[in-house]
């Protein structure tokens, strides 16, 4: 089960832990209650390969933009998640970001609807996108994780909670019926029993 807000970052939401005193529950916010991490390392490891694969794959789709200045801002969410990804990838491999930046593309770590979205854009665009990017990608890994000692741990968590807020349906699956079969009430003669069920 996936539980929105279990790393704790997310303003306005209630925190999720695995274990919390019962003294400390129902305290003001200024002292809020902290547990137990709800994921330990290899169920979080297992849960940024996951959301990753449905991010890129369209498996959890993006939120649904009601304006073109909505919709800018998805995109460039969708290359900070592209960011933080080749971050985490240079870490976890312990590569130069530099030489991660010129081998890896953004286009692996964006959802494949918004690379098709991009194809279709003329070549001064794509370029500036490409640019803008690699800027970005460069001052991220130079100011941001050089200076602040970010951890590959880190990376994940902000990955997972900028997603939450990206996609419609985190943590959720859709499963279409192949049949639907209605049994009605009724006593067997084995003693068996049997209620209304939808399939």
């Amino acid at each position: 089960f996936y539980f929105k807000n279990w790393h704790g970052t997310t303003e306005g939401e209630s925190p999720v832990w695995r274990h919390c005193l019962s003294k400390l529950r129902g305290q003001s916010p200024q002292k809020t209650p902290e547990g137990t991490p709800l994921l330990d390392v290899g169920s979080l490891e297992y849960l940024y390969a996951q959301c990753q694969h449905d991010f890129q794959t369209g498996r959890a789709p993006l939120r649904t933009a009601h304006s073109e200045a909505e919709q800018h801002e998805i995109e460039n969410e969708c290359l900070g998640m592209a960011v933080l990804a080749i971050t985490h990838y240079a870490k976890n491999l312990d590569i130069p970001f530099s030489t991660a930046s010129r081998e890896m593309s953004y286009k692996r770590f964006i959802p494949e609807s918004l690379n098709s979205n991009i194809k279709q854009r003329n070549i001064l665009t794509r370029i500036r996108i490409s640019n803008v990017f690699k800027k970005f990608l460069a001052e991220f890994n130079t100011q941001t994780v050089g200076e602040s000692n970010i951890t590959c741990y880190d990376l994940k968590i902000k990955y997972l909670a900028t997603l939450e807020g990206l996609t419609s349906r985190m943590g959720s699956e859709l499963f279409n019926p192949i049949s639907l079969s209605i049994i009605q009430e009724k006593e067997l003669s084995s003693g068996g029993y049997y209620g209304k069920k939808l399939i």
